[in-house]
């Protein structure tokens, strides 16, 4: 535990942070916050606080920036919230009822006003089934020994890919052939569906059952998203070199981000951060991801989720995405009726 001195030292040297973009030094602490001890007291504290792995040189620098560790402990001890005050959560309101009443107008403007907000790179993920299961599989004939296997999910969505099958197959024998593994295989999930592989005495019919299985589990990971904010994040001076950007730029797409989002199976009134590399993606460590999930118990669930670089905002990013994602579940409700 950090006694209180190194703790408000910490708190003054990630808010200088967040706010400069600049290392911090122990005269600039003295000088802006009318500290009571001397430059010589604070650089000391500011010693201990790097051996203990709260801060960091980012170069050789008489200034200090926040650690992973000293944003996680600023996130839980620290940070006060910048709460949504009144004015605020009416425009946002008003905004929602100004357009058709639709989800994926309601998730895109979601979004967009959310990214306005903090600054930073918002998604917003479609509600989906945690466990889709098979609505029916179907083999399009592309050239002998290829088709396209295409898996049509309970919650509507589609999983495609190509697969191997016998080269003297063609349209109406894969139709024949996919009707009888949708009589076995309709309405199971994935790990059912696997179970049900080796029941066939077929070797293509067991070899494709293991690949719908594949597509259906494909399908928990592939909700549809809604990006906005990415300009916005990219003119950060952390993104001021162009390897840097380019970087960003090439992660920052549906399909890296659809991999990064790993909502929970039931809606969360709160908000998970996670800094640095907490995050599973390695490209991730420089980022944070703030990500709260919205919709009904035991139903479909969406995420709202913020990225930008660990030097976030936390205080205001934090409740804004606790407040969308409840205002997501409000008004799925509405649509639901």
């Amino acid at each position: 535990m950090l006694t209180q001195r190194r703790a408000d030292i910490l708190n003054l040297v990630v808010d200088e942070y967040i706010g400069t973009a600049a290392p911090v030094s122990s005269r600039a602490l003295v000088d802006r916050h009318n500290l009571d001890v001397s430059t010589a007291t604070v650089r000391n504290e500011l010693a201990a606080l790097e051996q203990e792995g709260y801060i960091t040189h980012p170069y050789t620098s008489a200034g200090r920036i926040p650690s992973n560790t000293g944003y996680r402990f600023y996130v839980e001890e620290l940070m006060a919230e910048e709460p949504i005050g009144a004015d605020e959560r009416r425009t946002i309101e008003h905004q929602f009822y100004q357009v058709a009443p639709g989800l994926d107008e309601w998730l895109q403007l979601a979004a967009s006003v959310l990214a306005a907000a903090v600054g930073n790179v918002a998604v917003v993920a479609r509600p989906q089934r945690p466990v889709p299961h098979l609505r029916q599989a179907q083999l399009v004939h592309l050239r002998p020994g290829a088709a396209l296997l295409v898996g049509v999910l309970d919650d509507g969505s589609i999983q495609e890919r190509i697969v191997a099958v016998p080269e003297d197959e063609g349209q109406p024998e894969l139709l024949a052939r996919a009707s009888r593994l949708n009589d076995r295989l309709s309405l199971s999930d994935s790990e059912r569906i696997r179970t049900i592989a080796p029941q066939f005495e077929d070797d293509d019919d067991r070899r494709l059952t293991l690949e719908i299985a594949d597509l259906v589990a494909e399908g928990a990971s592939a909700a549809q998203l809604f990006i906005e904010g990415i300009r916005a994040a990219l003119a950060q001076p952390e993104f001021s070199t162009t390897d840097r950007m380019l970087d960003a730029v090439e992660h920052l797409e549906a399909y890296e981000l659809r991999g990064a989002l790993r909502p929970p199976h039931s809606p969360d009134p709160g908000a998970r951060v996670l800094i640095g590399d907490e995050n599973e993606r390695s490209w991730l460590h420089d980022w944070t991801m703030v990500i709260s999930a919205f919709g009904e118990p035991g139903g479909a669930v969406g995420s709202v989720a913020v990225l930008g670089p660990t030097r976030m905002h936390y205080g205001h990013t934090i409740p804004r995405v606790r407040y969308f994602a409840r205002l997501m579940t409000d008004l799925l409700h509405e649509l639901d009726g």
